[in-house]
């Protein structure tokens, strides 16, 4: 079963914590509540990203690909949370492929995604992994810089990755390095 963590209550996190802030795995929940978080997913998926870009969040990611991971961050409510991130990696021997990291627009600049990488981070030394690979367009600057903060190197800039006009970069993070 895999790991949740509550950020800011003693648990994995970053800097200090978020006080509320759950980060799990969708591996630990029950069939429904993995396809309800996969749906929530799905919509801020298809609202945040072109639609070339849209990652399918559909329940194989749940059941059949057991080197993928889908972790998604929540913030309690009253009777009920809010889903304020999420992220797909794909573990191949001792590199993990950042396929995708989101944070809701309203929840942006607050050090969510700084904490949903630290959590991803921990968990990836405790399993032995040596890099984290990702690519980033250009344009996204905020996610750029926060890459670079965390200790992310720029090793490929390949113009038009994305789209005609759009560059993408490839980014890695040395974990024995900077453990």
């Amino acid at each position: 079963m895999a790991p949740q963590c509550e950020m800011g209550v003693g648990g994995v996190g970053g800097m200090g914590g978020m006080p509320g802030l759950t980060i799990s795995d969708i591996h630990s929940l029950k069939r429904n509540e993995a396809l309800e978080i996969l749906a929530r997913i799905s919509r801020v998926e298809k609202k945040t990203f072109p639609t070339n870009e849209a990652f399918p969040f559909s329940e194989d990611l749940w059941r059949k690909k057991p080197n993928t991971r889908v972790l998604y961050a929540i913030r309690a409510k009253g009777s009920h949370s809010d889903l304020i991130a999420y992220a797909v990696y794909v573990r191949q021997k001792g590199v993990a492929l950042l396929h995708k990291i989101c944070v809701t627009e309203p929840n942006r600049r607050q050090g969510v995604g700084q904490e949903v990488l630290s959590y991803i981070q921990q968990r990836l030394r405790k399993e032995g992994c040596q890099y984290i690979q990702l690519w980033v367009d250009q344009a996204r600057e905020p996610a750029h810089a926060l890459y670079l903060r965390i200790g992310f190197e720029e090793r490929e800039v390949i113009p038009d990755y994305y789209a005609p006009g759009r560059t993408g970069i490839k980014m890695v993070l040395d974990l024995e390095r900077d453990g």
